[in-house]
């Protein structure tokens, strides 16, 4: 999923006690006069906006007199935007991008979509990723993109330099350790380039998202899958074995640095030889580094098996349940989820589409990650993390494996959390 941090906790009161919205409802009259708010709060996805302003025709057709009034709001602004507009009766937006698990299942501020919608979007949409959109079972978010999990990003030329064939990548997380040491560059005991870069800063839900396939790979999960509890399983045998893993290639192996910089920055800039991103990665490379020469590929096999998708960011456009242009506001999004419209706005923006039948489409066949789409679409989805505080527990999780990246005891630090991560998988129940 995208580069994004998470949403703080807002204080709920009469936010959590809004209730989650029914089914379809009569569609409103053509001569509906009011104005919907579309809140978009902006980061790698710049084009959006206007594309949707100049190119959804069919609603402005059918709806000549509701005026949908399209706010970027500044990322580093929108967490306050939000606490504000949901805290307000007047301010709040129609229609919002967020994520679902939060939105929905903590603040429940988020609509479940009508049974027309709820039917399309179960028969059409990618089936990997579809649980993570939902709120008990129910469809209550149409997904920005198709985040398929982190790839392996290699750069083709520092392959051929280490003297490793740029057509035979790892396929276990061994190999992985092994080409990161014939990658990595020192100068006397200082990591210049990194072999495999890792996120060790930042937002922890970031650090926490791209642990996942470490984790995953060694037979870990953050949590139970009934939301009852993370003892057994954030502390557990496996997830221990992959943050190890991880913290054994800045101590032990000395493959990757502390120091050097973000993932995508260092990758881009020549400065880092291997690292696991998601699949928007590969539009942004192009138009942000054009003289990296790169290969994409499902990243390898870990002593568990494959490492499925799972996603701590389900960003999707929502409609506000409180607002009073619901019926309106599932009329727009019922113009903007259609194939086509899917098609071209990933086509603008670089990431993967939505809907099943545009994978077949050449603009995805295309894609230097195809063949890891064609992997992640075979493996199926892995753990679903859609607890409604998912976003919270992220940052407490996140916070501990940096903390392990550091070179703290990866089982004490693990055991430490288990009572912050288990609150909050009740305060959701």
């Amino acid at each position: 999923m995208i580069r994004r941090r998470s949403f703080l906790v807002l204080a709920t009161g009469s936010l959590a006690a809004a209730g989650l919205a029914g089914c379809a409802s009569q569609a409103p009259s053509g001569e509906r006069e009011a104005t919907l708010k579309v809140w978009n709060p902006q980061d790698n996805w710049r084009k959006t906006t206007k594309f949707y302003d100049a190119r959804v025709q069919a609603f402005k057709e059918k709806y000549p007199k509701v005026r949908v009034e399209y706010v970027d709001i500044p990322y580093g602004q929108y967490e306050a935007r939000y606490t504000a507009g949901f805290s307000s009766s007047s301010d709040a937006p129609d229609i919002f991008m967020g994520q679902v698990s939060y939105y929905g299942g903590g603040l429940r501020v988020a609509a479940v979509a009508p049974d027309d919608i709820q039917k399309s979007w179960e028969e059409k949409l990618n089936g990997v990723t579809r649980d993570n959109f939902k709120v008990e079972g129910k469809w209550a978010g149409y997904p920005v993109s198709t985040d398929l999990g982190m790839q392996l990003y290699y750069n083709v030329d520092h392959y051929a330099a280490a003297g490793l064939n740029p057509d035979s990548p790892p396929k276990s997380f061994e190999e992985l350790r092994q080409y990161a040491a014939k990658l990595v560059k020192k100068d006397g005991e200082k990591i210049i380039r990194n072999g495999l870069s890792l996120r060790y800063s930042g937002n922890p839900t970031g650090i926490a998202d791209k642990a996942l396939p470490y984790i995953h790979a060694f037979g870990g999960r953050l949590y139970a899958e009934d939301h009852s509890t993370a003892d057994s399983y954030l502390n557990g045998e496996g997830t221990v074995a992959g943050i190890q893993f991880m913290q054994d290639l800045v101590k032990k192996d000395r493959v990757s640095s502390l120091e050097l910089g973000s993932p995508d920055d260092t990758f881009a800039q020549g400065s880092s030889s291997m690292t696991l991103r998601e699949g928007w990665y590969e539009g942004w490379l192009k138009q942000n580094a054009p003289g990296v020469k790169f290969a994409v590929v499902p990243y390898p096999e870990g002593p568990a098996g494959y490492p499925k998708v799972s996603l701590l960011f389900n960003w999707a456009w929502m409609v506000n349940d409180r607002s009073n242009n619901k019926d309106l506001a599932w009329e727009w999004m019922r113009t903007v989820s259609n194939p086509s419209t899917d098609l071209e706005l990933a086509k603008l923006e670089g990431y993967l589409p939505v809907w099943t039948e545009n994978f077949s489409d050449p603009n995805v066949t295309a894609r230097t990650d195809y063949q890891a789409v064609k992997k992640q679409m075979a493996e199926g989805p892995g753990p679903v993390y859609n607890a409604p505080y998912t976003n919270q527990i992220a940052i407490t999780v996140g916070s501990a494996i940096e903390a392990c990246l550091q070179g703290a005891d990866v089982q004490k630090t693990l055991d430490g959390v288990i009572s912050q991560v288990d609150e909050l998988l009740e305060r959701g129940r």
